[in-house]
């Protein structure tokens, strides 16, 4: 809209500016004449020289015919002379409204500019408190993975543990149930204690086995 309106007055600038032009080629025009004249009034001079008393009353119109003439011109030329005077005042009110339009337009991008820039930088904040919390989270994970890094050691050796002592149990089983089988069959059979003893060393074994599975 300033745009437009900016376009309009100088295109009004420019009709004054052609205006004041023509009058400017209408008063060179006016002064060409009165210079004919002049010239004219020379030749009637030179050619009726003789005759003075005869043409004095012709002599006597054209000066008056000069004067209204001179008249006339000094009449246009102030009347140009105020005319120009209005149209400069005219061009001049127009540029100042331009000036004050392109002005405010300016304020108006100044001020878009600085509420960009303060978006701008309050989006840039809003990154960098979100890149310090991603980063606060990248450690924890890290710290994490180490805990959980450490855990998983801890484990192994755990279960590593467990599967020696296994291991070692049922080699002390097999070794005990082999003496157990072996006084029973010298003692002919053996006694229903020693069975019970197996079978309940045997449960257990069993139940280990299940519990190391699961661990």
């Amino acid at each position: 809209k300033h745009e437009a309106k900016i376009k309009s007055l100088t295109d009004y600038m420019q009709n004054m500016e052609q205006k004041r032009r023509q009058l400017e080629e209408s008063q060179d025009s006016l002064n060409e004449e009165l210079a004919k004249l002049r010239a004219q009034e020379k030749m009637h001079e030179v050619s009726f020289k003789d005759k003075e008393k005869e043409h004095l009353t012709r002599l006597q119109d054209a000066e008056e015919m000069k004067k209204a003439l001179e008249q006339q011109m000094e009449s246009h030329r102030e009347a140009h002379q105020k005319q120009l005077s209005r149209l400069r005042d005219e061009i001049e009110e127009k540029q100042k409204i331009i000036d004050e339009i392109r002005e405010y337009k300016l304020q108006l991008e100044q001020e878009k500019l600085s509420a960009d820039y303060d978006k701008l930088k309050i989006e840039d904040q809003e990154r960098e408190m979100k890149l310090e919390k991603l980063i606060l989270l990248n450690d924890k994970r890290e710290q994490a993975r180490e805990d959980l890094k450490g855990l998983e050691e801890t484990v192994a050796r755990e279960l590593q543990t467990l599967h020696n002592l296994r291991k070692l149990f049922v080699q002390d089983l097999t070794t005990r149930v082999k003496k157990s089988v072996e006084l029973d069959t010298d003692d002919g059979g053996g006694s229903a204690a020693q069975k019970q003893k197996i079978s309940f060393l045997e449960n257990n074994l069993e139940q280990l086995t299940k519990v190391h599975k699961q661990v």
